[in-house]
């Protein structure tokens, strides 16, 4: 004959309702309660019927995940796919699927959103990014459908759990990181601040020079679609930089490539430091300081907390920040004191 949840809730001293809730993970059960009705579960060979319970709660156990406009510089993007593999880690974990969803505007994009909601394919969505003015943003917010967004959100922000960095405070440190080797020339180079994430970033660079009362000047601030030319140009200035703050590790790697073919040696003449500790930062030469801000936890804990709200639609909004760090490596060094 075979197992049934009253069995294993006979055998545990539990309601059936909890085994039911136990093979749901309700945040709702405590841990020690789990681990009893589980180890019974096990005892007894028994497989719970996902597709059974997805039914019966009207569920998908499907989550989607929504990608920026589909550029194959996106695809490209190691920072996308580490956040995915956290969301994929904790979606094995609570035996939730995944569905990628993206296109090649917003208004693509939003019309693919409408069509998977419409037929019912996932619980829930996870946006991979935070930008003004966003549709699908408000088509989640007015339509009730749980979303969480890694990044800090621009709409709906104390409505909206989000998972995110301090980039403001990332920005900051990495000109007191800078300042401490002895440098007071620091520019900042690739920073797309259509993205939230870089504008916190850049804003956060220029309250750090303020701060240590180094002089802002504009010259030293270029954005993602730079030349030879405009870095060469940095160069030929009377106070050129010592130091760049790069916008991301995947910027970091032509830029670098572009100080060398215009003759300017790294770290001697320039440090050079940037953001997300990508794998191929330890691969470039010399190898890239980078800030690692934990990205395979940026996607578990956002997917954490949308398996919560969808299990529980009362659950409370979330602001998560995830810790950073400087990774040191040969891109800096202090600054011979005769270039001051």
């Amino acid at each position: 004959m075979a197992v049934t949840i009253k069995d294993i809730a006979k055998r545990a001293n539990v309601a059936t309702s909890t085994v039911s809730r136990v093979i749901q993970d309700s945040p709702k059960i405590s841990e020690a309660t789990k681990a009893r009705v589980r180890k019974e579960m096990k005892a007894l060979g028994y497989e719970p019927n996902y597709s059974a319970q997805s039914l019966a709660n009207r569920m998908t156990q499907s989550l989607g995940i929504i990608m920026p406009e589909a550029d194959v510089s996106i695809f490209q993007n190691p920072f996308f796919l580490e956040s995915i593999r956290g969301i994929s880690e904790l979606s094995n974990e609570k035996n939730f699927t995944m569905a990628i969803v993206t296109g090649r505007d917003d208004t693509e994009l939003l019309s693919r959103v409408r069509m998977m909601t419409r037929a019912n394919r996932v619980d829930g969505f996870i946006v991979l990014y935070s930008k003004p003015e966003d549709p699908v943003v408000d088509f989640f917010h007015h339509e009730k459908i749980p979303y969480t967004v890694i990044g800090k959100p621009q709409q709906y922000v104390s409505e909206t759990t989000h998972v995110d960095n301090d980039n403001f405070q990332a920005g900051k440190d990495v000109v007191t990181y800078l300042y401490e080797l002895g440098h007071r020339r620091i520019a900042y180079v690739g920073a797309d601040t259509a993205r939230t994430v870089h504008k916190e970033r850049v804003r956060g660079y220029q309250a750090a020079l303020g701060e240590l009362n180094l002089e802002w000047d504009s010259r030293y601030l270029i954005g993602t679609s730079f030349t030879n030319d405009d870095i060469a140009a940095l160069f030929q200035l009377d106070t050129p930089p010592t130091a760049m703050i790069v916008g991301d590790d995947i910027v970091a790697l032509p830029l670098q490539r572009t100080l060398q073919q215009i003759g300017v040696r790294l770290p001697e003449q320039c440090s050079l430091i940037s953001f997300n500790n990508l794998t191929l930062a330890d691969m470039m030469n010399p190898p890239l300081t980078s800030v690692d801000i934990d990205i395979f936890k940026l996607g578990y804990q956002a997917a954490k907390s949308l398996i919560e709200k969808i299990q529980d639609p009362k659950e409370m909004t979330k602001h998560i920040i995830v810790p950073h760090r400087i990774v040191e490596r040969a891109s800096c060094t202090r600054i011979n004191e005769e270039r001051l």
